[in-house]
């Protein structure tokens, strides 16, 4: 169980720190902070854990719409989740959970409505996240941890593909992503420091360039996490991994009209014990329709099978 407390641990960081973005840039993002939190810590537990996270930094790293089908609502039009929050509790299917923690996220963007700074605030913590801009991509990010940098992350492109991404940390170690393409495949490696390979991650994709299944694995070819992923309308509404070590994670997505997400429903099961991980995204727009500001509610609770929501 003690394994099996820490990956959750990582996940409600990793739930915390996704938030709305534009040009698909939270996949590198994520995978930046999995690969200085391996940095940061040798031990070859904690290395496992991260590598087999690292999945989840590929599979969802943008859940902004891309669907030109849906129609924008005015502002009172927007539609959210159906649970109430009330006195630092929900109720979800008809059982009261706590609110573990409640998340602020505030956005500013630039005249092309890119996300050019992310402030979020937990309890006493702030992370701060800023964006330089080239033509429209990103080639420069920082982030810093209560007004200090951590690191510094830069991205080379060609003919408008992401080639390389190079993370800097403010201890001076340097690693690098590089990506490349093929026929309906994405794949990105990870490399440590010392130029070995850290992991390796394998996108297949549909006609559309949706994603719909990862694969992540180690330097010596074994496979760590298989992902498989479900849409409804260009939505990702569901997704399944497995990993490894019998464990399973399933993410369940529910969006406004607008196709942003407003809640997250995951169960992480592992032998006979699940776990329910549920998030609630509250959603203040500017007048583009942008998300300004953003407060997650986050759950965590050991949950019985009987209990556990049925999504198709």
């Amino acid at each position: 169980m003690g394994t099996y407390n820490r990956v959750s641990d990582l996940i409600i960081f990793y739930w915390r720190i996704r938030w709305k973005m534009r040009n698909h840039l939270l996949t590198h993002y994520l995978s930046s902070f999995l690969i200085l939190k391996i940095f940061a810590n040798k031990e070859d537990a904690m290395k496992k854990l991260l590598l087999g996270l690292a999945l989840l930094t590929m599979l969802t790293g943008c859940q902004q719409s891309n669907n030109t089908n849906i129609e924008s609502p005015s502002i009172n039009e927007i539609t959210t989740y159906k649970e109430i929050i009330k006195d630092g509790k929900v109720e979800i299917d008809g059982i009261s959970y706590d609110i573990q923690s409640v998340q602020k996220i505030s956005n500013t963007y630039d005249n092309n409505g890119n996300v050019v700074e992310i402030v979020s605030k937990i309890d006493e913590s702030e992370m701060r996240v800023e964006f330089l801009y080239k033509n429209n991509q990103i080639i420069e990010e920082k982030r810093y941890s209560n007004d200090k940098l951590t690191f510094t992350t830069y991205y080379h492109y060609e003919d408008d593909l992401l080639l390389r991404h190079n993370i800097v940390s403010k201890s001076g170690l340097e690693n690098r992503t590089e990506y490349s393409y093929g026929d309906k495949t994405r794949t990105q490696t990870h490399y440590n420091s010392d130029g070995s390979i850290a992991y390796i991650g394998t996108e297949y994709l549909d006609e559309d360039g949706k994603m719909l299944k990862g694969v992540i694995t180690i330097a010596d070819g074994e496979v760590t996490d298989t992902t498989t992923m479900y849409y409804e309308n260009d939505l990702l509404v569901k997704s399944i991994r497995k990993r490894d070590d019998g464990a399973i994670i399933t993410f369940n997505k529910e969006y406004n009209n607008l196709g942003d997400k407003i809640m997250d429903y995951n169960i992480f099961s592992i032998g006979k014990e699940n776990r329910l991980i549920a998030n609630f995204y509250d959603i203040e727009y500017n007048e583009q329709l942008l998300p300004e500001t953003v407060t997650i509610y986050h759950v965590q609770s050991q949950i019985k099978s009987e209990d556990i929501r049925e999504y198709e």
